[in-house]
């Protein structure tokens, strides 16, 4: 990901925590002959350094999964268009966007058994208080089970970056956060103004 240094992020805390607010991401993996990517939850499981989530079996990422190949998961925060004309000086300034993404970088793993079991039940509890797949009865679990295939991404590497003006002055930094603010857009508002980055 291009990240010029004043947009760079550098805590850790702060790229974790949006992994878990924004935590539906892309994953992209070594596909045949292309990158091959796939739209997934991915729970972030800090004791192990590592993000927890499942594709089906009929997903080409599949392979790559149980090859255990390199790959990337893309989250995207808040982000919002910002007008030139919010600027103090609008004809000095150009339409941009401000955002807020991370990518994490590492070894796919495949589950299976029982750590299949746990990660789909962790998944399924930060989501659901009254449901949990145990309450399949055991055949139709298993085939729904064989039918998935649960996995982590260890992760090696995490790139953040927070395009949040600030290559700004802090009153334009202000303004910008209003307008945005006034137009609905408070949570890259709120970044720009507590300074994530």
């Amino acid at each position: 990901m291009y990240t010029p240094t004043h947009f760079k992020m550098e805590n850790e805390t702060g790229m974790r925590a949006l992994m878990r607010s924004y935590d539906f991401a892309i994953l992209l993996v070594p596909g045949e002959p292309d990158l091959a990517a796939t739209h997934i939850p991915l729970k972030l499981a800090d004791e192990r350094q590592a993000l927890v989530g499942h594709v089906a079996r009929a997903n080409p990422v599949t392979k790559a999964i149980q090859d255990g190949k390199q790959a990337i998961a893309i989250f995207s925060g808040p982000h919002a268009y910002v007008s030139p004309t919010w600027y103090s000086d609008p004809n000095d300034n150009v339409p941009t966007w401000n955002y807020i993404a991370v990518h994490a970088h590492g070894k796919l793993v495949a589950l299976e058994g029982e750590d299949a079991e746990r990660a789909l039940s962790s998944q399924i509890a930060d989501f659901e208080e009254q449901w949990r797949i145990t309450n399949l009865e055991e055949r139709k679990r298993a085939m729904l089970e064989a039918a998935i295939q649960p996995f982590e991404l260890e992760i090696e590497r995490l790139d953040g970056k927070a395009k949040l003006s600030q290559n700004k002055p802090v009153a334009e930094r202000l303004r910008l956060a209003e307008a945005l603010n006034e137009r609905g857009e408070s949570a890259i508002a709120y970044h720009m103004v507590e300074g994530d980055g």
